[in-house]
């Protein structure tokens, strides 16, 4: 049996009219015409295409030798797609990101302006045994956040860091159960 012959009796076996054929696989409805009456054959990935679409082995539509549909297999290479995670899981990466992010941001932006700001404060030094305290500029986290009164801002930088973690800690627990990294499923 010709490709043609094939293609003609898959499309009507599957209800389907030219033009449903055509749309599918992008083509004009001649297009589809021509290659049942043997005129033309499609390329190679509308062949792919076709045989995904009837469920038959691209052999089986091109050899003019197979009578009979084998179906279609996947590739070896190809592995069974893991499914999308649910939008919670999803939500919790996303907590983890913008949570954690803006606690990392904000440490990260005092710490650049505290070293680049003198404040006055005292200093310690220790000389062996010895503790002597000095005042003077200098550049100090903790001075910085002394002087401009930043002990809030430091403490809710550091909650959003740590519900970053938490919410981190959820999805990958979450991902685990469901067996997405590969463990089985408990």
């Amino acid at each position: 049996m010709k490709f043609g012959e094939k293609l003609q009796k898959l499309r009507r076996q599957a209800g389907m009219s030219q033009e449903e054929l055509a749309g599918k696989l992008e083509v004009s409805r001649q297009a589809v015409s021509r290659w049942e009456l043997d005129g033309v054959l499609p390329d190679a990935g509308r062949v792919v295409l076709l045989s995904r679409i009837f469920s038959v082995s691209a052999d089986y539509l091109l050899k003019d030798e197979l009578e009979s549909p084998e179906p279609a297999a996947l590739p070896a290479r190809e592995a069974p797609a893991q499914p999308p995670a649910p939008a919670g899981k999803k939500g919790l990466l996303i907590a983890a990101s913008v949570t954690g992010g803006l606690g990392a941001l904000g440490f990260l932006v005092i710490a650049v302006l505290s070293s680049m700001i003198q404040v006055y404060t005292t200093i310690t030094e220790r000389e062996g045994g010895n503790i002597r305290y000095t005042s003077g500029w200098t550049y100090s986290f903790r001075g910085f956040v002394e002087e401009y009164r930043l002990g809030a801002l430091v403490g809710i930088f550091g909650i959003l860091l740590f519900a970053g973690a938490l919410c981190f800690w959820g999805w990958v627990a979450s991902r685990k159960k469901s067996g997405m990294f590969g463990e089985e499923k408990t």
